[in-house]
């Protein structure tokens, strides 16, 4: 998978595989001397000190010192040079694509949006690369300094291969957007699902940072599932692993758009549950806060709804939990937005489950701590978890 990578970028040499390596042990110890360079990449000294001083030259590495000396000169240490150095994240939806500059650090410096004119692919492309340019140009960044941009999109994702397999909110079936986007912005480019975007976004940069189990359910135009584990991104082996919208967790229910019953993604797609809503009171809401704040008021109507997602998050739940020995379940989307009133009802009936079976599987149980823009910064992790850092 790494190799795949650096014959993209061949003549780009800070994503060259020496370079990387280099970037990428600062990066995690924080800052180096020339040995402990040498000892943790397995290069030969004449070959750290040739990557450092091409390093020192771009201003990509910076001196912050000089260490004690163990026999011999005192070594000088070096860090990243945290402002030279820069991500890009996507997220593509049907009505809108956000691009974001980041530094190292998860900081969004940068952003642009934009309602795409044609969801054709070629002409999608076309469109991004132009907000590309104009974000580099605002931001006064180069391409040069750019490590990678990472792809967050709503749909089934072959990340080995960069292929979309299938987006229903686009509309695209087996499209290789991952070659479509390197050719035509001349970086290297990550493709990953929205919901595992998240999970690592949560990972990096939010609530998770501290786990090493870690799940996000995520509830917008569809129901996904991200998975960290053992601090890993976990995708499966045909990138399906988390697609548990449409497996039915309650024995009876309302019939799925898939014709199943019972699915997850019956009790917590926004479009459906409105249209449950609408149908017993003839009453239409903009959005899940108005649909919980008329159940908290006494509103039966809304009140069933909501406690029917409940009562399915808290199923779910518990099933994730008892394949996987979670640490932390995150709710994103609609539902995560709803805050602490709305999580207590879903903890307290997930409590019951396991004290009922007998296996105590404690979870924590919180929302999405990035807002808006945790599919975004999702896909800047996807970047540092490639080139930068493997979770350790």
């Amino acid at each position: 998978m790494f190799e795949r990578r650096r014959s993209l970028s061949s003549t780009k040499f800070i994503r060259s595989f020496n370079a990387v390596s280099i970037l990428r042990t600062l990066y995690r110890k924080g800052s180096c001397s020339r040995v402990q360079l040498t000892e943790t990449t397995q290069m030969s000294p004449s070959t750290v000190t040739r990557i450092i001083s091409k390093l020192l030259e771009q201003e990509m590495i910076t001196r912050i010192g000089i260490g004690e000396s163990i026999g011999g000169r005192k070594p000088e240490i070096f860090q990243l040079n945290y402002e030279k150095l820069y991500l890009v994240g996507v997220r593509m939806l049907r009505n809108q694509v956000d691009l974001a500059v980041a530094d190292l650090k998860g900081k969004i410096l940068r952003k642009r949006e934009f309602q795409p004119y044609s969801l054709e692919p070629e002409a999608l492309i076309t469109e991004v690369a132009r907000e590309f340019e104009l974000l580099l140009k605002d931001s006064s960044i180069q391409k040069d300094h750019i490590l990678g941009l990472g792809l967050a999109i709503a749909g089934i994702v072959d990340n080995e291969n960069g292929i979309l397999l299938r987006s229903v909110n686009l509309g695209w079936r087996e499209v290789k957007i991952q070659d479509m986007l390197e050719k035509t912005l001349g970086v290297p480019v990550l493709l990953e699902n929205d919901a595992n975007a998240a999970a690592l976004a949560e990972f990096w940069f939010g609530c998770g940072k501290d786990v090493a189990n870690l799940l996000y359910l995520k509830t917008d135009t569809g129901v996904g599932a991200g998975i960290i584990h053992e601090r890993n991104l976990f995708t499966g082996f045909r990138g399906m692993a988390g697609e548990i919208g449409h497996i039915p967790f309650m024995r009876q229910g309302h019939k799925c758009r898939c014709g199943l019953q019972g699915c997850l993604e019956t009790y917590l797609y926004f479009f459906d549950v409105m249209r449950r809503y609408e149908a017993k009171t003839g009453l239409q809401l903009e959005d899940i806060d108005r649909l919980f704040r008329r159940a908290l008021d006494g509103d039966n109507a809304a009140w069933d709804i909501v406690n029917e997602a409940a009562d399915a998050l808290a199923i779910a739940v518990s099933f994730a939990n008892g394949l996987l020995d979670l640490d932390m379940v995150v709710i994103g989307g609609v539902w995560g937005s709803l805050g602490e009133e709305f999580l207590d009802m879903i903890r307290h009936k997930y409590r019951v489950i396991p004290e009922k079976s007998g296996l105590n599987r404690e979870v924590f149980i919180t929302h999405f701590s990035l807002g808006a823009d945790c599919d975004l910064l999702g896909a800047v992790g996807l970047v540092i978890n490639r080139w930068l850092a493997s979770p350790i």
